[in-house]
């Protein structure tokens, strides 16, 4: 009996292991890499702008993780961790690779931007990863992972 159980189990997982790779989300596709660039220009400019029009944009369980870190939920990062950036409103993302499988989009990019975070210098070119999840229709940031090298 505990044969036929583990041939089972092994078949289930097996299985559920195919389902998951046909469903794999493929890279970026044109129309995916066209809602990261938008979202990730909306999220930028958001935090540009400052925490009323950022806090908008994030989503209940929304973390953020800085190379310093530094790290804030929804709640901390709209009220004081968005207020520790200045930015010049001229940036340029690129190498924007996105995958998405359902109401789930992950991106990872460079932003290239003049920038300080808590009186500090960031680097030019940072690499960063932003999460999002549609709710209602809309693309909302759920995580976001900022790499830049601080005091450079």
């Amino acid at each position: 009996m505990k044969a036929n159980t583990m041939r089972t189990l092994a078949g289930v997982a097996i299985l559920a292991a195919g389902v998951a790779f046909a469903r794999a989300p493929a890279l970026a596709d044109g129309h995916l890499s066209e809602a990261a660039r938008a979202n990730i220009a909306a999220f930028v400019e958001g935090v540009i702008a400052g925490p009323d029009t950022v806090a908008p944009l994030l989503v209940p369980e929304f973390q953020i993780m800085r190379s310093n870190g530094v790290g804030y939920d929804r709640a901390g990062y709209a009220g004081r961790g968005a207020t520790s950036v200045n930015a010049r409103p001229n940036y340029t993302l690129t190498d924007i690779v996105a995958t998405g499988d359902g109401d789930v989009m992950v991106t990872r990019y460079f932003l290239e931007i003049s920038e300080t975070i808590d009186g500090q210098a960031v680097t030019r070119r940072a690499p960063r990863m932003t999460v999002f999840r549609k709710i209602g229709g809309a693309w909302k940031v759920s995580a976001h992972a900022n790499f830049a090298h601080v005091g450079q």
